[in-house]
């Protein structure tokens, strides 16, 4: 599915529902209704570009499959569906 670059993954993910952590790399950690999840991932300050290997270890990160992660960059999924999808799959709870 090609390549993204490290920095609009990071952008993608903050818009929907993630909040930065600055340490040695970007964490991004989901929060819902304000708390904290176990669901993160991290992206390398380093890398410009992502390929295929590193998003499939991403999405994994983040309980999504390649394509749903590839729906979340590229902003096909929105924020409340993907709100909706750790509800349904009780991947986070309220």
């Amino acid at each position: 599915m090609g390549t993204r670059k490290n920095y609009n993954i990071a952008n993608s993910l903050l818009k929907k529902g993630f909040e930065e952590k600055q340490l040695s790399h970007t964490r991004l950690v989901y929060f819902i209704d304000g708390k904290k999840t176990s669901v993160f991932t991290v992206v390398s300050h380093g890398k410009k570009e992502i390929g295929d290997d590193l998003m499939h270890k991403m999405a994994k990160q983040l309980n999504l499959s390649h394509k749903q992660f590839c729906d979340v960059v590229d902003c096909s999924m929105t924020k409340e569906a993907l709100r909706e999808f750790y509800l349904e799959e009780k991947i986070v709870k309220l």
